[in-house]
């Protein structure tokens, strides 16, 4: 279905049907569960792009890079880069029409981290086709982003080690240096968080500091660190190969749409209800706040019934799930080399922690346009109660309030192909043709088939697991 803003009243009525990514996915996601990944793709396919085409452009590029179709898989996440790009310039009729309708009606714009994972999938995909130079371009412009939020001050929801941990790793064929550096930044994101780095990452770090000629930096590092055990004192023997392991397993958390109550008392009518808009913004703003801390649990529509309560505003807002976890421990083997991998980056935690950040907001905006919406009804009425009657009036408001309810609709749209987490293994194995085996849980085993490892050499290996 196509949504349009125009006729006003027949755009807004429009919007419950552009809230359908959240049933498409959940489709979309039982699917996958049941590893039934072509009939995952045919039935984004049937959805159709919407309005929503850069959503559907991850979402089928993510599809698709699980299928194995790297290129095309790139051509959309290519679209998806430049839409974002272009998103900058915002619309601002749209920006106006959300204040008098619901949040659908923007376009939607990557949130959290999802803008790091287009790079990243950009990058697995350039190594699935053999151009190694467009991925580094990839890691290059991943370690940009990075930099860039570290420069806005955003959140360390924005800045994970794991995407400089990865640059870093990719990045070593091309520049030592630039590789460092990103190693360098990920391990003090590691102690930031008060976390020690993977032992494999300080090994990088002092083999490249070694090889730099940083001698003060590898001296700090060893005080730090102290002696790595066994395989983390050198990088690889001669004539052997690494193999980074990344295994993306589950569904990130979804997110849902829950009905809310928030009680406008008698002494905050005459505010909610007046014409003083900044009055209004400033008693969403407080409401939102008591909302958020509990003050309205349990108050349903016939709350309004109480006395000292004007009226209740029905409203709809957003509400984070629980993501769908595959995996409680992996293992990666080749030849005779087996490691425990590790959960490096816990997608559904970071998307959470950034729906948490903006949610004071999102309740604060909800509940403002449910005041004005609510004002603008009751102005409505009275207009038409002095021309036409009470009848008039009565009529006058109950279409008002249909429309205002028919177009507050929680904004739930996500990237919902993406993985619950992401675990890292480094297996090393002489350089030759070998079998890459996963163990799941210590019993499934899953073989992702016959790998060429070269001497010296590092490559990279995705796998998903529903």
């Amino acid at each position: 279905m196509r949504c349009a803003s125009a006729p006003l009243i027949g755009g807004l009525f429009m919007l419950a049907g552009c809230a359908g990514h959240a049933g498409t996915m959940y489709d979309v996601r039982s699917a996958l569960l049941q590893n039934e990944l072509e009939a995952a793709r045919a039935i984004l396919a049937d959805a159709g792009r919407g309005t929503d085409d850069l959503l559907f452009a991850l979402e089928d590029g993510l599809l698709l890079h699980v299928a194995g179709d790297p290129e095309l898989s790139n051509s959309r996440f290519e679209f998806a880069e430049r839409r974002v790009d272009e998103l900058y310039t915002k619309s601002i009729t749209r920006a106006l029409l959300s204040l008098v309708s619901s949040d659908l009606i923007l376009k939607f714009e990557p949130r959290g981290i999802e803008n790091f994972l287009v790079n990243y999938y950009r990058a697995l995909n350039y190594l699935l086709l053999d151009e190694p130079q467009e991925a580094w371009v990839e890691w290059r412009k991943l370690a940009s982003k990075l930099q860039f939020s570290r420069e806005q001050g955003d959140a360390p929801y924005l800045d994970p080690p794991f995407f400089d941990y990865l640059a870093g790793l990719g990045l070593e064929g091309d520049d030592p240096n630039d590789a460092y550096i990103s190693l360098r930044l990920a391990e003090a994101a590691y102690r930031e968080r008060g976390a020690r780095p993977p032992a494999d990452l300080i090994a990088d770090l002092m083999r490249l500091a070694a090889y730099l000629g940083f001698g003060d930096q590898l001296e700090v590092y060893r005080n730090r660190y102290g002696d790595l055990p066994g395989r983390a004192h050198g990088w690889l023997p001669d004539g052997w190969g690494e193999v980074v392991v990344l295994v993306e397993e589950g569904l990130v958390a979804p997110i849902a749409e829950v009905n809310a109550y928030v009680p406008i008392v008698r002494e905050r009518a005459a505010v909610a209800l007046g014409e003083d808009r900044d009055g209004q913004l400033g008693l969403a703003e407080l409401l939102a706040r008591e909302y958020r801390a509990g003050a309205y649990d349990g108050v349903t529509e016939r709350y309004a019934r109480r006395k000292e309560v004007a009226y209740v505003l029905p409203l709809s807002f957003p509400v984070f799930g629980r993501g769908e976890s595959a995996v409680r421990r992996l293992t990666a083997v080749i030849g005779s080399d087996t490691v425990e991998a590790e959960p490096l980056l816990g997608v559904s935690d970071l998307q959470r922690a950034s729906f948490e950040d903006r949610l004071l907001g999102i309740y604060a905006k909800t509940i403002a346009r449910a005041i004005v919406k609510s004002a603008v009804a009751a102005k409505l009425r009275e207009e038409a109660e002095e021309e036409g009657g009470e009848a008039a009036g009565e009529v006058v408001g109950f279409l008002a309030n249909v429309v205002n309810l028919a177009t507050e609709r929680a904004d739930t749209r996500a990237w919902l192909g993406l993985p619950h987490r992401i675990w890292i293994s480094r297996v090393r194995a002489p350089a030759g043709q070998h079998e890459l085996r996963i163990l799941i849980d210590g019993g499934e085993e899953h073989s992702l088939g016959p790998l060429d490892v070269y001497a010296g050499a590092r490559i990279f290996l995705s796998y998903r697991v529903f």
